[in-house]
């Protein structure tokens, strides 16, 4: 009878680790800014994470019980989960990170585009075009 518990919590450890290993991997690459490679394991993210949830939520997908809950929680799952939540943290800051920053070069981009554009409506609402040269050839469409 104490078999059970035992490869329970096995499992449960090895689904920790595996998703710890995805998770630590994924952090250095949204350290070196390597989204592209990111979004590439976000699948193998996916069903690794999947597969732990499968784990905690046991074979019947039923809230676990007391017994079954005290038999998961041996030192080394409890080692894990605090790490896999210090990696989460850690990834969920990286990630947002990430974001903001695509954001702020998108926004740049937009306001540079907006700049080039150099004609349009001025600020009094007449149509007013940019009188500094943009380059050595310049298109306009007033001519």
């Amino acid at each position: 009878m104490n078999r059970a518990p035992d490869r329970s919590a096995a499992v449960l450890l090895r689904g920790f680790q595996k998703v710890c290993a995805l998770l630590e991997r994924e952090n250095d690459l949204l350290k070196t800014g390597k989204l592209q490679d990111v979004v590439n394991m976000l699948p193998a993210k996916q069903k690794e994470m999947e597969a732990l949830e499968g784990v905690l939520a046991g074979p019947d997908a039923a809230p676990a019980s007391p017994d079954r809950t005290s038999a998961l929680l041996t030192p080394e799952t409890e080692a894990a989960a605090r790490h896999f939540g210090a990696l989460v943290r850690t990834n969920r800051r990286l990630l947002r990170n990430a974001i903001d920053a695509q954001n702020y070069v998108l926004r740049l981009i937009v306001v540079e585009a907006a700049q080039m554009a150099g004609a349009g409506y001025g600020s009094s609402g007449q149509y007013a075009t940019n009188t500094i040269p943009q380059g050595a050839l310049t298109l306009r469409s007033d001519v």
